[in-house]
């Protein structure tokens, strides 16, 4: 199957909330400190992603709670449903237009102001520097593994 850029990106987005929720679940919220355990809270909703607030060509990506505004029509629009125990579920972009919630897991590493989102979904994480959450949006870049 090929996939295109904009594809493999959802794609990671969604491996990289899979591998947050699996860390959450394994250490508990209590090893969390107080920041991470507000970004945790802030995270755990359904985010539909925002893309008319996307810059052309930009690397960050926009996401708005689910309900929290109405969205044009879109052919595809990722989404993620993050859970307080680290399992999450991320909208899978199907080849027939079947789009449908896929399980994964998440889990928030690195310190506050360096907080990276890593999600694992089918053994595979991908990673996100947290741009920016709160109650309201959620702005997130992937982050691209180094080539040595």
């Amino acid at each position: 199957m090929v996939m295109t850029g904009v594809v493999l990106r959802r794609w990671a987005i969604a491996c990289l909330v899979a591998g947050l929720a699996a860390s959450a679940q394994a250490q508990g919220p209590q090893h969390l400190g107080a920041s991470a355990a507000r970004q945790a809270e802030a995270l755990s909703r359904q985010w539909v992603q925002s893309s008319e607030e996307q810059r052309a060509g930009g690397a960050v990506q926009v996401f708005r709670p689910a309900g929290s505004m109405t969205f044009p029509p879109s052919r595809f629009r990722m989404a993620y449903k993050f859970a307080a125990d680290g399992s999450c579920e991320f909208y899978f972009l199907s080849p027939d237009d079947a789009h449908h919630f896929r399980p994964c897991t998440w889990k928030l590493v690195g310190v506050s102001d360096r907080r990276v989102l890593q999600l694992t979904a089918d053994g595979k994480t991908t990673s996100f520097r947290i741009a920016e959450l709160s109650a309201k949006v959620l702005r997130i870049v992937p982050l691209v593994p180094r080539r040595g």
